[in-house]
Formats: structure tokens, sequence, C-alpha cells
């Protein structure tokens, strides 16, 4: 895969987005309820020549002054029909090895998430890293209804979880924390039980998978056939642009490729866009 990481600035903290992989879906599976009279207009100049969207899988490193932070791991070894697991190979570009992370915050449980966070012989993949996740999101993947989900969906992440526990690796927290002095974890749930967000020296949000188009800005009332709870998410999104909005923070997301400032628009909002990611011609998933 050819991506290089981007930089984002948040305010004098360096952090990095690191291009995990790409794949194209379906815009029913973006927006949940798609139709072309709603949402068509607004959809269509993003389409491909197959009718699909394209998003990135991807994390994002911080260089915080006690070491580096990792927000997600990429899939790992767990999503071998998609064009992903590039994760090591992007933090090598800018010259971090898995040993140098000092956190890890694990937003939420899907596989193109903590895929990565094991290694080979599922050992931690970043022995010297606290990570960090809420409580409810590390009970619920362990849990009956997380087993029940299609196509094995809770693997990678009771895999994960096993492998933190056993290395005394993992931190659950219930609300607010700030895991480092630049680096402050907030509740963002919706997408799933305890999904999280972070906010990175009061200048960057990284939402997760809290967005998943940079439609969503505007229309935050479009949710994903992905999210476990839609209205729960639709007000989680609405109260991170708030934020945005108010304090003059950069939005990013890791699946969406467009990241920028949140304006006031009417009674909406409206996205500035600031960093683009471009699919490459090669390399591509399915």
């Amino acid at each position: 895969m050819s991506d290089h990481p981007s930089r984002l600035d948040a305010d004098g903290v360096p952090c990095h987005v690191l291009i995990d992989g790409w794949r194209t879906v379906s815009p029913r599976f973006v927006f949940a309820g798609y139709t072309d009279d709603v949402q068509g207009e607004f959809v269509r100049d993003l389409l491909d020549r197959d009718g699909k969207l394209a998003g990135r899988f991807s994390a994002l490193l911080i260089e915080a002054p006690e070491g580096p932070v990792l927000v997600d791991a990429g899939n790992g070894r767990f999503a071998p029909e998609v064009d992903g697991g590039h994760l090591p190979e992007q933090m090598a570009a800018v010259g971090v090895a898995s040993e140098d992370v000092r956190c890890v915050v694990i937003t939420h449980g899907h596989p193109d998430h903590v895929g990565g966070l094991v290694a080979a012989g599922d050992e931690p993949a970043f022995p010297n890293a606290r990570h960090v996740i809420h409580r409810a999101e590390a009970e619920f993947w362990p849990s009956p209804a997380a087993a029940a989900l299609p196509n094995d969906a809770a693997a990678a992440s009771t895999t994960a979880l096993r492998s933190l526990l056993q290395a005394g690796l993992l931190d659950t927290i219930e609300g607010a924390a700030r895991v480092t002095s630049t680096v402050e974890a907030i509740v963002a749930p919706g997408h799933t039980p305890g999904h999280l967000a972070v906010v990175v020296n009061d200048a960057l949000l990284w939402a997760g998978d809290a967005f998943v188009s940079q439609l969503n800005v505007p229309h935050p009332e479009w949710v994903s056939a992905s999210d476990m709870d839609g209205p729960t998410n639709e007000a989680t999104r609405r109260r991170l642009l708030e934020r945005a909005a108010a304090a003059g923070l950069t939005l990013a997301a890791s699946h969406v490729p467009v990241a920028g400032r949140v304006d006031r628009a009417g009674t909406g909002f409206a996205l500035r866009p600031s960093e683009i990611s471009e699919q490459p011609d090669e390399g591509v998933g399915p």
C-alpha cells in the first residue's frame, strides 16, 4: 500500500493518521434506510463506478509528551478478505515501533479497530502500553449478545481483551478520562455501547466511528447500518458537533477521508475540510 500517513496538528502536538487499509461499501450500509430521493443528491458525486463509497480503515498516532499514544490498532489478521493490516508499516513510516507506544485508547471493539492489538501468537502487540477502554465496551464483547452477532464479529475483541487482561495491560474507565497530559478520552456511545472519542490538546477531536461519512456533519440523523443504537449515536454526533464548533476543534474520524473544522450553518453544521485521504489505485480491497 502506497499511502503515507497524513499529519494533523493539535495545537503543537503532532498527530498522524495511519491508514490500515481501504474498502468500498454500499451507501445502504453507510446510511441506514438509504433512498435516492433523500440522500441521492448528496451521495452521487462520492460514488465510484460500481456505485459504492470509498472508506478508509485508520488509526491515530499522537506524539504526546509522555510518549506515543495510539488510538485503535486496525484490522491485524482478522479481516483477510479486505485490504487491511497495514498499521505496522504505517507506524514504521513515522519512526515509531510497537514497543515505543505508551498508551492505546480503544474507541470500540469492532474488528477493524482491535484486530491489531494482538500479534501472531495472540500476545499483546504493544507490550509497554496501557490500554484504555470504556467499561461498558469491555463488558459487552464477551457477552452472549456479542457472540450472537453475525460474521464472528466478537472474535477479535474477545481475543484482544483476554490477551490484555492476562498481561495486566487493560484499564477500564466509566466516564471522561485524561489518559495523558494532552489526550482525553470522552464517552461517545451509540455506534457501540461504550464507544469512546478522543480530544487531543483541546484542538483535535478524533471521533472514532461516531461519524462514518463527511455527510454526517450536516446530517447527523443519517445513522449507519453498523450503529448498534442509531438514536443514541445521532445524539452523540450532535453533542460532538456542538463541542467542535464551540471550541474550534478539528474533527476527524476513522473511516472518514476528510478532516476539518466544524462551522455552524443555520441550525446545523458544516465541515470545512483541511485534510483529505484519497484511495490509492493499487492494493484496494473489494
